[in-house]
């Protein structure tokens, strides 16, 4: 027999409008899944499963505003293929640095612009604004 805390955590989580119904399942599902991706496609030299959890985080919250129930279906049977595939390796290492992890690895390689020490029409110009005086 389950603990009586289990009882009401299992009929808390069956009330389709708390704790976000489908959608949250769906996403802890995710969760779960991401270890055995991060392993099986060897990212662990670009980024940690919490960097992975991170990116899967901005996906879901890109949709936070959907209310429609048909459209939510549909999101998360789009979500649950896009799972499959990576889960099967039918998508490669390389999808998913594509895919997922560019955004990270941009933020993380980005280089401060140095200041320029041109003059500011040398700047416009090779910033390509530059408007010819000829032109009219």
């Amino acid at each position: 027999m389950a603990s009586r805390l289990a009882q009401v955590a299992a009929e808390a989580t069956a009330r389709p409008g708390l704790f976000g119904g489908k959608a949250r399942a769906f996403y802890l599902e995710v969760c779960r899944c991401v270890p055995f991706i991060h392993k099986a496609m060897r990212l662990e030299e670009l980024v940690s499963v919490r960097e992975i959890r991170a990116v899967i985080k901005e996906r879901f919250l890109e949709f936070k505003d959907v209310t429609d129930p048909r459209v939510i279906d549909m999101l998360i049977f789009k979500g649950r293929e896009e799972l499959e595939v990576y889960l099967t390796l039918h998508k490669q290492r390389h999808h998913a640095i594509s895919e997922y992890l560019d955004p990270i690895l941009s933020k993380k390689m980005a280089f401060p612009k140095p200041p320029s020490s041109n003059s500011a029409f040398l700047d416009q110009f090779l910033s390509g604004n530059y408007i010819s005086p000829t032109a009219k």
